[in-house]
């Protein structure tokens, strides 16, 4: 298995990291937290400057056919700069639930591709935890041969910027059965859809949304109804893959922050940079880094492979992922003392999207639950 990039990849990561270099600062991201979590004008950017809102989509839809590396390089420099825009949510795992979705997700991609159409993922489900298999919502079908969705979600990250929700329905079966689970495309603004918003530690949006009521047509249906289950499965884990590397760039970055402060932080008259059990704490930051960087690149590489094969690799790349990210937050706070809990402190904010990564689609012990569960399928 290669770990090393390719020279156009080399090339990706160096132009995404110096467009934040220039557009992408601390001051900007405290400004798109008071004026409503993200700046459209760096979403028209991805697009239109740096190509991103297509660079996974099909080269038949318009897109350039990237892979999950690249994606995962993409966002490793989001998570350095701590960008809030909704590329996870939206271009990686949107896309992924529309990339074989039939004409209305291949008539959807020219807008998804310049930004205009932000596909959000309604997945989850009170009392369900991280189990995207477990529906209570329902979708019936019309006598005009439209679907009435009934039910609610719950969690659902970058909604009150989504343009179109992706919600998991199920046409058949009981709320725990695997089958009979469908995907539909609903409209933000569709009536009977309520949305309930909130900011999460981190500062990103999300929202509870009920749908009471809420009638799209028979084209709304992506792909086969029943079998959504799999697809969606598949699409998290190439969203989880993805998340490893945004947590990579998190903590590099807090790794960089902490050196740097402990080399200009004196105590008894010399930088605690030159404190042996400091410098041991940040080398050991130093390796899990290094570790969860390589296993991001393991999860990305496997997911075209059976899938056992790839909910294992994801999982494990996952579980140790959010502990390293914990460890790494935790340790870049010590070090910093009380300033590091000041929201004045860039810090403070890698601290809490580290946080929120350490659990979001999955905690370590669900994760290592899991890959127990995929080798015993294997047995």
């Amino acid at each position: 298995m290669n770990l090393t990039y390719t020279d156009e990849q080399r090339l990706l990561r160096e132009s995404v990291a110096g467009f934040f270099a220039r557009h992408y600062d601390f001051d900007i991201r405290r400004s798109a937290l008071a004026n409503g979590g993200w700046k459209p004008a760096i979403w028209k950017a991805f697009a239109n400057d740096l190509g991103l809102l297509g660079m996974t989509a099909p080269e038949r839809i318009g897109g350039f056919g990237g892979g999950p590396v690249e994606t995962m390089i993409v966002l490793e420099e989001i998570g350095r700069a701590l960008v809030l825009e909704p590329y996870l949510e939206c271009a990686v795992l949107g896309g992924a639930l529309l990339r074989d979705g039939g004409e209305i997700a291949d008539a959807m991609a020219g807008g998804i591709i310049d930004g205009s159409v932000r596909p959000v993922a309604a997945l989850w489900e009170d009392g369900a935890r991280y189990d995207v298999g477990v529906v209570a919502t329902t979708a019936k079908q019309a006598e005009n041969g439209g679907w009435v969705i009934e039910g609610g979600k719950i969690a659902v990250a970058a909604a009150p910027c989504a343009t179109h929700f992706l919600v998991s329905a199920r046409t058949a079966g009981e709320p725990r059965d695997r089958g009979g689970i469908a995907l539909f495309l609903v409209p933000s603004d569709a009536a009977g859809l309520e949305r309930s918003d909130y900011a999460l530690i981190d500062g990103r949006r999300a929202s509870d949304i009920k749908l009471q009521g809420v009638q799209v047509g028979a084209d709304a249906l992506i792909g086969t109804d029943g079998a959504a289950l799999p697809v969606i499965e598949r699409a998290l884990d190439e969203a989880i893959a993805a998340l490893c590397g945004e947590a990579v760039g998190v903590m590099r970055r807090m790794l960089e922050s902490t050196v740097d402060y402990a080399r200009q932080r004196e105590q008894f008259g010399r930088p605690i940079a030159g404190f042996q059990v400091l410098q041991h704490r940040m080398v050991d930051m130093h390796t899990r880094i290094e570790r969860a960087h390589s296993l991001a690149i393991m999860a990305a590489l496997s997911l075209d492979l059976p899938e056992a094969e790839r909910r294992k690799a994801v999982s494990a790349a996952k579980a140790f992922v959010s502990d390293a990210a914990k460890f790494v937050a935790q340790a870049a706070v010590q070090i910093h003392g009380g300033i590091g809990t000041t929201d004045e402190l860039a810090i403070s904010h890698y601290f809490k999207r580290a946080t929120v990564i350490e659990n979001q689609f999955g905690s370590a012990a669900y994760h290592l639950r899991r890959v127990a569960d995929a080798m015993d399928a294997e047995d």
